[in-house]
């Protein structure tokens, strides 16, 4: 009977403990509708708890007598949720109100900003297309600490280069790795010229493009700028100098959206040379004017009119032409964009189309690009399938730039002011009635005849994308898969018409094809698990990455009729191909240990493997990184002065793999030239032939490379004020890179020029600085003001032994951008003056400076600093945006100006043309000059680039003070209930600009984004300044 009773009574105590003890299951969303996966869902006060899977479900077991659950996910507002009578529970969170934001990292992983050791800037991506630009990597101009953009012109498609925390290799490329939505995406520039060619192509030709331009910036959500290796070390070798991480726009939960912009931009030319119009073509002007004493008196300004010569130091004109004002014209972009997005419970998607239509500034350039990508989203239980993908259609045509005898600033800028572009006799007006061009010289193409007779076409096509799934066998695992590609076909006609003065003057058509592919793969398993106070994550993966490029080049020469532009046309025929395969296979990890949410320790590390190293080589190298945040705050009593501070420091190491080809010694044709003509090359006379090299001068390959390896150590902290009002960033690091690859003389009884090594060190180190301000802030009035500011130090310490300069590129005579001992990467060296103790100049016999032997460093074409101040109001349906640009510091080597002095064509030299000159210095004798030169020496020697000058006069300040952008947007009031905002803008770009730089606008160059080379300008293209107007509806 006891036992009966002990039985019935244990059976109900165990069945009121199952009826106490139940299961309660429920979904967690945000508040913009979309699932939340791996939120944390816990039984207050308990352990007991779980995560969300893939479609935001959850389950939990809610022991007896619990009576709420506690809901958290990064980014999000913390919520605890009452367990009511139903064990169905649907949380939704609040973002934007929390202290620690979510934050975008390496492999497209979200983490909690305080659990950050370093340094990741978020920038949002209507902050990318509110610019206007085209190009997305020109929207990201002054947008965070860190990075720089440097642009190469106003031109439509030309390239924009971006560096992040200065340069780190000698020889690979120095721009960081750009990746959409956890794929990388290239962002080659790739010029394409003949491999007879002996000279360096970058230094003329047309402002090619980087292929980032194939992105539609109006479908970035926000951009990671992932800065140092710490940040970017699970990308691998490609990420040694950072990421740019971008996050395209997904669909969410909810009904069906429809979105719409449309901006329609006015482009003019922002800056140009001051020119004279009070001379014209001649020479002659400028000659001493003596006493009766033989004593220099001035000059005589006049001259005599000569025809068919580039100088303008003629007779004083009545009559002159604005050139200029007529070559240029206004260009036009219009932009249309149409996203529709949607999704249920499971499934999200968003499908997006836009089109881009620009006409340029100068005459027959255009660009049209035609973009569609889609996402979709769909999960069943613990599985998740992702699809991305996008199609990107590009055309441009693009004129001659830079040392180009067929190049529009060249024949423009040189162009006499008593010449008119338009005064043919034909019926066009730039070509006379016999089809001949019109021109002042016959070296020279008339600049408007060479854009519609000398056109470069690109057709490209582009298609990127991926898909990866999602598995959540238990609560705290997630296992991904990841397959995608980035591939693209470029093909391009570059036309020289006959009569066509830059290459074969009896006409020549070049064709093109460039073909990009790149796969890559990932698996990787996350674990989330956090035992007591402690929260852990361990990442594990593996990845596989091949690319291939593919360039195929053909030449007809001798046109044997005009007008047709097909290579039947031609008489002499020229091909050439390069093939480039590479693969990289890694695997890495990395731990994330938190204790209390206060203090956060990751470290971690990945080893590659590359195809690029020699047979003999090790071909597998490993890079750690660790880092390490303290969060006191947390520790902290909630107060209204501290809302939040983090110290943080990490350490991290970069590899990169050595180019293709460069461990081995392979044959290549050989061309000779004298540095002037186009020279000789194989074949020759119907013979082919080889050399041992690939390039000339020969470089032997070298099996045992090693990769380069940057590392870098950083610490800072974050922090902020007032309930959020001041939000500010600290940032110090210093990166040093070690082994990079040096081209190392050898003794010509070798065989070879040169010897490739791992040997050379550079190191950079600097501050970033980020701030805030919320100065007002009310229901209908905000008003912040924020900027950024950073200092980088370049410094090239040691390269190859027995060597302590070499020139990056080949470049102009008596000017190069070289890597030199003590110097930063790049500097500008080249002929100088001959100076004594003091300083001073050491004048000769004829007045004019002595030119010194030899080269040297000339100046540094990275600014000293760079900020930026940012201003915002929102006042009732009313914002404006400002965004001032600064830029202190940066030598720009003024070739245009130098040239222009010496043909007298700038102001100065019409201004001063009856004066004569003393330059301050000294004579050789010590004693003070007083020797009196006239004004044609002047200018064409000591301020120009005739005679025996010396290239440092041509040395000028870069920095800039711009108004980068500025913004007047105004939300209508609702118009209908089918439509949710309809905003209506007005935007200027680069309205104002503040500089003492004397040629076109100093954000500039002329080698563009596909060079390590800085600091050129030569004829370059103008920037603009534009004026957008547009809409943004969405329904």
């Amino acid at each position: 009977m006891k036992r009966l009773l002990l039985t019935t009574l244990l059976v109900c105590f165990a069945a009121g403990l199952a009826l106490a003890q139940r299961t309660v299951t429920g979904t967690v969303s945000g508040d913009d509708g979309e699932t939340l996966i791996g939120a944390s869902v816990r039984v207050k006060g308990t352990q007991v708890g779980s995560v969300t899977d893939v479609t935001g479900k959850f389950r939990v077991e809610v022991p007896a007598g619990a009576t709420e659950l506690t809901v958290s996910y990064t980014g999000y507002a913390t919520q605890d949720v009452t367990i009511g009578t139903s064990n169905v529970v649907d949380v939704v969170l609040t973002s934007g109100q929390v202290l620690s934001e979510a934050v975008v990292t390496a492999l497209g992983i979200t983490r909690s900003e305080k659990a950050l050791g370093y340094t990741v800037s978020k920038v949002d991506g209507s902050t990318v297309s509110g610019s206007g630009e085209i190009n997305a990597i020109q929207g990201l101009a002054a947008k965070t600490s860190g990075l720089q953009v440097i642009g190469s012109g106003g031109t439509p498609g030309a390239s924009s280069k971006i560096l992040l925390r200065g340069n780190s290799s000698f020889q690979l490329d120095n721009q960081p790795l750009i990746v959409i939505d956890n794929i990388p995406y290239d962002n080659q520039v790739n010029t394409v010229i003949g491999g007879d060619y002996p000279f360096n192509p970058n230094l003329q030709g047309v402002n090619e493009s980087n292929r980032a331009l194939d992105i539609n910036p109006d479908d970035i959500e926000s951009i990671s700028v992932l800065k140092g290796p710490s940040a970017s070390a699970l990308y691998g070798s490609r990420a040694g100098n950072g990421v740019i991480l971008i996050t395209t726009k997904k669909g969410v939960k909810g009904r069906l959206k429809v979105g719409y912009g449309l901006s329609y931009s006015f482009d003019q030319v922002n800056k140009l040379p001051e020119l004279q119009r009070q001379f014209g073509q001649g020479t002659g002007g400028g000659a001493v004017v003596t006493d009766a004493n033989g004593v220099i008196t001035g000059s005589n300004p006049q001259g005599n009119a000569v025809a068919n010569t580039p100088n303008s130091w003629g007779p004083a004109i009545t009559e002159s032409f604005d050139n200029l004002d007529t070559y240029f014209q206004n260009g036009t972009s219009i932009m249309n964009n149409l996203s529709i997005a949607g999704g249920n419970d499971k499934t999200t998607f968003r499908f997006s189309y836009g089109n881009a239509n620009q006409t340029g500034i100068v005459p027959n350039t255009q660009l049209k690009r035609n973009t569609f990508r889609i996402s979709a989203t769909t999960g069943v239980d613990k599985f998740k399938v992702s699809v991305n993908a996008a199609y990107t259609a590009l055309q441009d045509r693009k004129a001659q730039n830079g040392s180009n005898l067929s190049g529009v600033m060249l024949a423009l800028t040189r162009m006499p002011a008593d010449f008119d572009i338009l005064g043919g006799t034909g019926p066009n007006g730039f070509e006379n009635a016999d089809g001949s061009q019109h021109t002042y010289f016959f070296a020279y193409d008339n600049p408007l005849w060479s854009a519609y007779h000398n056109p470069n076409n690109t057709d490209l096509n582009r298609i990127s994308g991926a898909v990866s799934f999602d598995y959540l066998p238990i609560d705290w695992l997630t296992l991904t898969f990841r397959i995608g590609t980035d591939m693209y076909n470029d093909k391009r006609k570059q036309i020289w018409d006959i009569s066509s003065q830059n290459f074969d003057p009896r006409g020549e058509i070049w064709e093109s094809s460039i073909r990009h592919e790149e796969i890559i793969t990932d698996f990787l398993g996350r674990i989330n698990k956090r035992f007591g106070d402690f929260s852990t994550t361990l990442l594990l993966g593996t990845q596989l990455n091949h690319r291939t490029d593919e360039s195929n080049f053909a030449r007809g020469s001798v046109l044997a009729a005009g007008g047709y532009y097909n290579l039947k046309n031609a008489s002499i025929f020229y091909a050439d191909n390069t093939d480039v395969t590479r693969r990289i296979a890694g695997i890495f990890g990395s731990v994330d240990i938190g204790y209390r949410d206060f203090v956060y320790l990751t470290v971690g590390g990945r080893n590659d493997w590359a195809s690029t190293f020699g047979p003999l080589a090790e071909n597998s190298f490993f890079y750690p990184n660790a880092s390490l945040s303290f969060v006191p705050t947390e520790l902290m009593d909630e107060n209204s002065v501290l809302s939040y501070l983090k110290f943080r420091a990490s350490y991290a190491e970069a590899g990169r793999e050595p180019t293709p080809y460069k461990s081995r010694t392979y044959f290549g044709r050989p061309t000779f030239t004298d540095g002037f003509t186009n020279g000789i090359g194989f074949p020759y006379l119907g013979q082919n032939g080889f050399t041992v090299g690939l390039s000339n001068p020969n470089i032997l390959g070298n099996e045992l490379l090693r990769p380069e390896i940057n590392k870098s150590w950083e610490t800072g902290f974050d922090f902020r004020l007032w309930k959020n009002r001041l939000r500010g960033a600290f940032t110090y690091y210093y990166s040093k890179s070690v082994d990079l690859l040096v081209d190392r003389p050898i003794a010509a009884t070798s065989g070879y020029s040169f010897y490739t090594s791992n040997a050379g060190e550079m190191v950079n180190k600097g501050v970033e600085i980020e701030l805030d301000y919320d100065i007002f802030k009310k229901n209908n009035f905000t008003w912040t003001l924020g900027g950024n500011f950073t200092k980088n130090n370049n410094e090239v310490v040691k390269l190859a032994p027995g060597v302590t300069q070499f020139s990056i590129e080949t470049a102009f005579t008596g000017i190069g951008s070289f890597a030199i001992e003590g110097q930063p990467y790049g500097a500008i060296f080249g002929t100088q003056w001959v100076r004594d103790d003091q300083g001073r100049l050491v004048i000769g016999e004829n007045g004019l400076p002595l030119r010194a032997d030899g080269e040297g460093f000339l100046g540094n074409p990275y600014p000293d600093f760079t900020a930026a101040v940012r201003n915002t109001f929102k006042v009732w349906r009313f914002n404006l945006t400002a965004l001032l640009d600064i830029r202190e510091g940066g030598a720009l080597w003024n070739g245009t100006y130098a040239r222009l002095n010496n043909i007298g064509r700038t102001q100065e030299s019409a201004d001063g043309r009856a004066n004569y000159y003393i330059i301050e210095g000294v004579k050789q004798d010590g004693t003070p000059n007083d020797t009196r030169i006239s004004a044609f020496n002047y200018f064409r020697t000591f301020m120009g680039d005739g005679g025996n000058y010396a290239v440092e006069n041509a040395i000028q300040d870069g920095s800039w003070i711009r108004l980068r952008e500025v913004t007047l947007g105004y939300d209508l009031p609702k118009i209908a209930d089918f439509v949710e905002n309809v905003s209506v803008f007005v935007t200027g770009r680069n309205l104002w600009l503040s500089t003492d730089y004397k040629g076109v606008d100093p954000e500039t160059s002329l080698t563009g984004a596909g060079s390590n080379v800085g600091g050129f300008d030569y004829f370059n293209m103008p920037n603009t300044r534009s004026y957008i107007v547009g809409l943004r509806a969405n329904f």
